[in-house]
């Protein structure tokens, strides 16, 4: 909170101000009656000022003898705002007896978490927030999955109130995710010294986001968060599936397999089984014993031939789904709390081909050989590595004999990253053709720059145009240097390797040092989106295509002591925003695709589509349209605009998707007709993650409250705990300064003024 000051006025000598203003006032009225008995026959404008004049001398000198002085208080406290949050998720309506399942369940009597915090908040004799507003300026707010709801706020004393404190919350704890990061930087808003984040809440964070690292960015900022635990902590005898891991795509001639990630808190001994079916029809199952020890995991497989065909009447046959299943038998199965976290629908796109790039080099540098292995280990992608040998002949060299052999062949890649190879090493047709997968055919390029500086000689010629930069006339050997974003790359995603974007831009600095980087300049429409010391990524649109620029070949450091962490997440996300997007339907002038293939009720598709005209060039001002269709009706109509990485792509969202198939439909314009083809979105209830974990998750929230440096407390240590720990913040430091008045010149000059021309005036109406 901001310094807060009081001014008073007081009197020497204890006098209170309201009697001496009275005296005051009372002398001078006695002043001015005295006066009229002079002025009885003295007529004219200004007879009566000599008599205003005299009273107000009087006033002033009854105040002076006073001794007024002007008393300022100013109060600096080290907390004065408290957010309250409380989780409004649905894991909140849980009770923790055992055999409960919600409130209104069998026992009707015990009560949920969030009837729990209700109580705590708002209920008694002395509710808590009421207690906390008597000090503090207090904020309640909710936490709705992303979103916050703000309930009551008590700020300044009470001269900025939302009104009467509720009673009851008035809102059911029924959002299906719980995000203890977005939302309470949305209730915090501007981070200021002097704020305590109370939240209340069972810890189940299940989406984006990272509280840990949210938290520790509060502590800087003097801000302290003090979760309170609800929930138990012991598990209830309960199976739930808690995570699939699997592709969304996979090829029709090939095994479909991923893993099962299954919570067993079951008394021991009970047969239990874990199955994959569709449309009725077995494709993988399990069975085994529960032992109550917790998360076990199953890998999955078989043939996706077995997959049944599809639905009749649905027209994209790459589409399937298939249902996850796990459940208890026996006696002794009703044991378990709830079955509402047991099953989950998955959908699977048969695919006929992967996504495709080609890896170009001078010499197996470290960089390259652990981007080849990234790419090899992604089922979606297929590498293709080529090394130059470097034969004395160029023309029998590696990269001449093995570079795609047609230009349609190399046109069929998605992207293409080039390191530190000679120009004269290629062929001059394998030059025009990278050329025109660029900047015709729309195609990604990255280009990684080494010590030997073979990149230079693609800057002149032909080739020039893919050049993003420029480089220097000399190349000075640099010091190890970080690498650090700049106001530009921070916008991207793909550049992001924290869950939480707020925490990305200081993670950077933070890897590994490289010890060389190139001495270049970005070329004008070029964008720096990171340096060390000098450029060292630079992107740039080129044509139709896009290309990016890494002006050093040891983000391999970045391995140190974290392996694949972030230098593997980096390529495959720089991968995926440079290279051309991945089209699902892909014909001669129209194409289209989506960001993902499955989805979850409530998120948003992202459309792509590409046109082109009858030469089979891309059109770069084209007015396509999609179309959104949900059961066979029309329920959106889609602009799309221009993507701004790739020329002659367009773009859209989709609102928000219920559960169900949907299929996509494009028109090359507005007045052209919608085309035959369809693609297909399934979006299907991936399970309530709310229901998957029963227990409370400590460890998240004493980790938030040690990064910021709060405390955790459980809800029965809140209402005695957390007002002495907040008071302990609370320290308060008054500094008071006096203002003397009655011994200012300004005080007593004022008063010989209105005397000496009273004297004056009074000498002009012959009174002396």
């Amino acid at each position: 909170m901001n310094p807060t000051t009081e001014t008073s006025l007081r009197f020497t000598g204890g006098y209170a101000p309201l009697p001496v203003i009275l005296l005051a006032f009372g002398l001078s009225a006695l002043m001015w009656f005295l006066y009229q008995r002079e002025l009885k026959f003295i007529g004219g404008r200004f007879a009566k000022v000599p008599a205003v004049l005299r009273a107000l001398a009087v006033f002033l000198l009854v105040i002076a003898l006073a001794g007024p002085v002007l008393r300022h208080v100013t109060t600096l406290r080290q907390l004065g705002r408290v957010i309250i949050a409380v989780d409004s998720s649905a894991s909140m309506q849980l009770t923790d007896d055992n055999g409960d399942q919600t409130a209104s369940d069998a026992n009707p009597g015990a009560k949920s978490r969030f009837q729990r915090a209700e109580d705590l908040l708002l209920k008694g004799t002395t509710p808590l927030v009421k207690k906390l507003a008597e000090t503090q300026d207090v904020e309640l707010v909710a936490l709705r999955g992303n979103n916050t709801q703000r309930l009551w706020w008590h700020r300044q004393g009470g001269k900025d109130t939302s009104g009467d404190m509720p009673t009851a919350f008035e809102l059911p704890a029924s959002t299906p995710i719980t995000n203890l990061d977005q939302t309470l930087r949305s209730a915090l808003g501007p981070v200021t010294a002097g704020t305590a984040l109370v939240v209340l809440t069972d810890g189940q964070h299940n989406t984006t986001g990272s509280p840990e690292e949210f938290s520790t960015a509060l502590k800087a900022s003097g801000t302290s968060v003090f979760p309170i635990g609800f929930g138990t902590e012991i598990p209830p005898a309960d199976l739930s599936l808690l995570d699939v891991s699997a592709p969304e795509s996979v090829f029709s001639k090939e095994n479909f397999q991923g893993r099962l990630t299954v919570n067993d808190s079951m008394p021991a001994g009970i047969p239990a089984v874990v199955r994959i079916e569709s449309q009725g029809k077995t494709l993988w199952q399990k069975d085994f014993t529960t032992d109550g020890k917790g998360e076990k995991t199953f890998n999955f497989i078989f043939p996706v031939a077995q997959l049944p065909p599809p639905a009749p009447g649905q027209r994209d046959k790459t589409l399937r789904s298939v249902n996850i299943h796990i459940s208890a038998s026996g006696d002794r199965a009703a044991l378990e709390k709830t079955r509402s976290n047991n099953a989950r629908e998955l959908a699977i796109h048969l695919l006929e081909k992967k996504r495709k790039v080609l890896i170009l080099d001078g010499r197996p540098r470290w960089e390259t050989r652990y981007i080849h292995n990234h790419f090899d280990r992604d089922d979606r992608w297929q590498a293709t590595l080529i090394f130059d040998d470097m034969n004395d002949n160029a023309a029998k060299g590696s990269l001449q004999r093995d570079f795609p052999r047609t230009r349609d062949d190399l046109l069929s890649y998605d992207l293409v990253i080039l390191g530190d190879a000679s120009l004269a090493r290629f062929k001059s047709e394998h030059l025009d053709w990278l050329v025109e997968f660029v900047e015709k055919r729309g195609g990604g390029l990255i280009m990684i720059d080494g010590q030997r500086g073979k990149l230079r000689e693609w800057s002149t010629g032909r080739t020039a145009s893919l050049i993003p930069v420029r480089f220097a006339s000399n190349n000075n050997k640099p010091q190890p240097s970080s690498i650090e974003l700049t106001a530009d790359g921070q916008r991207f995603d793909a550049l992001r390797l924290s869950d939480s974007p707020s925490a990305n831009a200081t993670l950077w600095p933070t890897l590994q040092k490289v010890n060389w980087h190139s001495n270049v300049e970005p070329l004008p429409a070029a964008i720096t989106l990171a340096k060390a010391q000098e450029p060292a990524l630079v992107f740039r649109q080129v044509g139709a295509g896009a290309v990016l620029y890494l002006g050093t070949d040891e983000l391999w450091r970045w391995r140190f002591q974290v392996a694949d962490l972030y230098h593997q997440r980096l390529w495959m996300q720089l991968a995926a925003w440079i290279a051309a997007p991945p089209f699902q339907i892909d014909q001669k002038k129209v194409s289209l695709g989506t960001d993902r293939l499955r989805y979850a009720p409530g998120e948003a598709s992202e459309i792509r589509v590409r046109v082109r005209n009858d030469r089979g060039d891309i059109i770069s001002d084209a007015q396509p349209r999609a179309y959104l269709l949900h059961e066979g009706n029309e329920v959106a109509t889609l602009q799309l605009e221009a993507d701004p990485t790739h020329i002659g792509v367009y773009r859209a969202l989709t609102p928000p998707l219920k559960a169900g198939t949907y299929e996509i439909a494009v028109a090359e314009s507005p007045s052209a007709p919608r085309s035959d083809s369809r693609l297909s979105l399934h979006v299907s209830d991936s399970g309530n993650p709310e229901w998957a974990t029963l227990t409370m998750n400590r460890m998240l929230l004493e980790t938030m409250a040690q990064n910021s440096g709060g405390r955790f407390l459980r809800e029965e240590q809140a209402a005695t705990d957390l007002p002495n720990l907040l008071q302990s913040m609370d320290r308060k430091q008054v500094i008071t300064k006096e203002t003397i008045l009655w011994s200012s010149w300004w005080w007593f000059g004022a008063a010989i003024l209105l005397l000496t021309v009273e004297w004056l005036l009074r000498k002009q109406l012959k009174l002396v």
